[in-house]
């Protein structure tokens, strides 16, 4: 019986514990992409001096079509993903985030954890990518992608956190000279389920995590104005249902900035933070962009949200932080900027 009811004690103690830490506010939120593990940087020792209590990894968190330093077009080594994943185990990025690990850290991928450059739904290995990605960072098994979506802190303080698969169900990009393509990135499965999430009351802030950039769409690579009847399905969604608080995080293109598209369907501004390269460099120093906030980052950078909880109407404040912690470009938003119009 004593044992009965020091096992029924320790588990109350426990869930006890998992429900406090679930109910604490979320004030400090750092996320990341393109990253190579075998690479050293002093960034990590700013992030780790930023404290993040959340940590978001938005792809190409390892390159798979890397080896020994060259790029491969296919990578077709039978233990190419248990490799990749074995870097960036033992990376200083993990080391740095092993107090996050692995209920604080949430992630997605891009192309080249993926496992092939620009590569969608016709890539050959993806089958592999996606149960390697799921053994590590011990997302919900789903045989449609990776995407994944977490609630944190009580209520009027809670942000909800959704990570997007732009890969999996990807129809294939438009080829040069043909413009915008009438193709789809979610697939119908990850589309109901972003519905369902979306609608979810009971969210004051809503980040969206995704791998590729949302809001620009001047420059040559991968974004989301690729294609646009799928962009303007998902701000038509957001404004469809009244969602409050929606924000986007991207990666990609080792280059960072902040991004507002204003006159959306989602009726209020839409931002975009682009945090790019944790250890990768574009030698891209300027590119027309409208609607940047500021300038476009050079070198390494990783994001950072700050989240002031104790005023009446909560203020997000969005940063892009150099690799010796210096704030390279910052945005200031009230929640209530990010809020529908009332009916």
């Amino acid at each position: 019986m004593r044992s009965f009811v020091g096992l029924f004690l320790g588990l109350w103690i426990s869930a006890g514990l998992v429900l406090g830490e679930s109910q604490t506010a979320i004030e400090r939120i750092g996320f990341g992409s393109c990253y190579k593990p075998e690479k050293k940087t002093e960034l990590w020792s700013a992030v780790k001096q930023f404290d993040p209590q959340l940590w978001l990894w938005l792809g190409d968190n390892f390159y798979n079509d890397f080896v020994d330093g060259k790029y491969i077009a296919f990578n077709n080594d039978p233990q190419a993903f248990v490799k990749g994943y074995a870097k960036l185990k033992s990376s200083q990025g993990m080391e740095a985030l092993q107090g996050l690990m692995p209920d604080r850290v949430m992630a997605t991928w891009d192309d080249h954890d993926y496992g092939k450059n620009d590569a969608g739904k016709e890539y050959a290995r993806k089958e592999e990518a996606r149960k390697a990605f799921v053994k590590f960072w011990g997302s919900a098994d789903q045989a449609e992608g990776v995407y994944s979506s977490k609630d944190w802190g009580p209520a009027g303080k809670r942000v909800r956190v959704i990570m997007l698969d732009l890969r999996s169900q990807r129809d294939p990009l438009p080829k040069k000279g043909q413009g915008p393509s009438d193709g789809d990135m979610l697939g119908e499965v990850q589309w109901l389920w972003l519905k369902k999430e979306l609608a979810k009351p009971g969210a004051d802030l809503v980040v969206i995590g995704s791998s590729i950039q949302f809001v620009a769409e001047k420059h040559r690579f991968e974004k989301w104005a690729n294609f646009p009847k799928c962009k303007g399905r998902i701000l038509k969604l957001i404004g469809e249902l009244g969602v409050k608080g929606v924000l986007f995080v991207s990666g990609d293109r080792h280059n960072g900035e902040i991004s507002c598209q204003k006159g959306t369907e989602a009726g209020y501004p839409i931002y975009d933070f682009t945090s790019s390269g944790l250890t990768e460099v574009s030698s891209i120093t300027e590119e027309e962009n409208p609607s940047r906030v500021g300038h476009l980052v050079n070198g390494q950078n990783f994001g950072a949200f700050r989240i002031d909880w104790s005023t009446a109407d909560p203020l997000i404040i969005g940063e892009l932080r150099r690799a010796d912690g210096t704030v390279a470009e910052t945005v200031s938003i009230p929640l209530s900027q990010l809020a529908p119009p009332k009916r």
